[in-house]
């Protein structure tokens, strides 16, 4: 039983890195919280939901035959490369300079209406990502939310944006109480609870088919006796 579970483990199905990636947004997310709780926050939990959400795209858009020399990869591709400079292109400027001229001219574009316009490949990867999923098998209710959990988060990260950009005075004592985290976790929790249903119903299936493939085995050695 403890190398099945520890074989499952380094091998995941596409389901079960479902629901890890969306349990690590969740762990990020938290953290987050009680980072901007203790003090001013960090980066590092950022990076943690950044890393959540990706692997959540990755699993859902990789998942299936990919022809390589379509069109839709190539445009794949790209979108994915857009989405991780846009992730982690400003923690590693952050983490190298972040006393730069250039860090600064970027916190600054960040506060511009423009930058929403940055994160539109986001919320375009999540959706198609999310669409391409649902596409290969029969919709059930722990699919669709397995699939738009991320389109949530994408949308919330947008709308967290667009909020700091038309509050910049707010002060809270914890992210916990500003609407966009509140639906980033939201997210994240939704693709959580679909992903870790569809994990059951995978293991009550093989379940099933272990248990029925041992009774035949038992019925076909008596009938040899």
């Amino acid at each position: 039983m403890a190398d099945r579970l520890a074989r499952n483990f380094r091998e995941p199905t596409a389901i079960e890195l479902l629901a890890y990636a969306y349990a690590l947004g969740v762990a990020g997310t938290l953290w987050d919280w009680r980072e901007h709780l203790l003090g001013p926050g960090t980066q590092p939990p950022h990076l943690v939901i950044d890393m959540g959400g990706l692997l959540v795209i990755s699993a859902l858009a990789f998942s299936g035959r990919i022809d390589l020399r379509s069109r839709r990869f190539i445009a794949l591709y790209v979108l994915l490369v857009l989405v991780v400079l846009v992730a982690f292109g400003p923690f590693v400027l952050m983490m190298a300079a972040p006393r730069s001229a250039l860090m600064a001219s970027l916190m600054h574009s960040m506060m511009s209406s423009g930058a929403l316009l940055v994160y539109l490949p986001l919320v375009l990867l999540a959706s198609w990502s999310a669409w391409r999923w649902l596409s290969q098998e029969p919709v059930k209710w722990w699919r669709l939310a397995a699939a738009l959990g991320i389109v949530v988060v994408a949308i919330a990260t947008v709308w967290d944006l667009y909020w700091h950009q038309t509050h910049p005075m707010e002060l809270r004592t914890s992210m916990a109480g500003l609407p966009p985290h509140q639906l980033i976790l939201a997210g994240f929790l939704i693709g959580l609870i679909g992903a870790g249903w569809g994990v059951a119903v995978d293991i009550r299936r093989a379940g099933f088919r272990a248990h029925t493939t041992g009774g035949m085995i038992e019925n076909a050695a008596s009938k040899s006796k």
